[in-house]
Formats: C-alpha cells, structure tokens, sequence
C-alpha cells in the first residue's frame, strides 16, 4: 500500500528534477570523453578509440584512472552473439583497450563491461550501442 503511493511521487520527482535522474555523471561525458556508469564503489569510463574499446576505472571523484590490481572483461552483444573482446592494459594511458573484432561497430546493440578496480570487485556496466559520448571533449 505505502509503494503504491510512492510511485507517484517518484514519477514527479523525475519529472521535475531529471538531472537527479542520470546520478553520477551519467548524463555529460566523462574525463576522458567516454560515457559513464557506476557498477560499484568505482566509475567505468568507456569511449571508442579507432578499433577498440578505451575503458578507465575511475574513482568516485572521476579521477585516477586504475590498472594495478584491476581487470576488464568486455562483451559486445550485436544481433543475437556475444563475443568476449580481449582487453589488455593499454600502453601510455592509465587504462584497459579492447580491440573491436574485425568488421565490427559500435552502431547497435549493447556492451557489458564486467570490472574490478584496485581488488574491488563491482556489478557488471551496461552501455546501449551507440555510446553516447565517443569522441567527445573531457567533462
């Protein structure tokens, strides 16, 4: 009885304050230029890099980027496959690379990225194709 007339107040609430609605920096894009999500006690960044996948592992503030002690496991869901991409810790930046399968785009479909940041495990990411923010100017 008292979730039924919550609901209400939830939808007027998102009505009225959306930005509350894309919490943490979901709605602009990250530091880097990719798209944001937070699966856990950490940000996972995401942007397209010519034939690959950039994925950072920020903290809550959106800074330091973190490969030590992390992983990335990304699969790309295209028209009823799965494929897992190989991600390794990129040369230069603090951050995972994903090569794109050949002949494959980020034009439809969704990506998970499943990841750990310094030991600290999170809740896969999910990204709808196309990412909103790839190639844009940092936040």
């Amino acid at each position: 009885m008292i979730r039924d007339r919550a609901k209400p107040w939830a939808v007027a609430a998102a009505l009225i304050f959306p930005s509350a609605c894309l919490a943490h920096g979901e709605g602009e894009p990250g530091p880097n230029g990719g798209e944001i999500r937070m699966p856990g006690a950490f940000h996972v960044e995401v942007r397209q890099q010519d034939d690959a996948l950039m994925v950072y592992l920020l903290n809550m503030q959106f800074e330091d980027p973190r490969v030590a002690d992390s992983s990335v496991k990304a699969v790309l869901e295209q028209n009823g496959e799965a494929v897992e991409l190989p991600c390794r810790v990129a040369n230069g930046p603090q951050a995972f690379r994903c090569p794109l399968p050949d002949g494959a785009t980020l034009t439809r479909g969704t990506l998970a990225i499943d990841a750990s940041r310094a030991g600290r495990p999170a809740d896969p990411a999910h990204y709808e194709l196309p990412l909103a923010w790839s190639g844009a100017a940092g936040r």
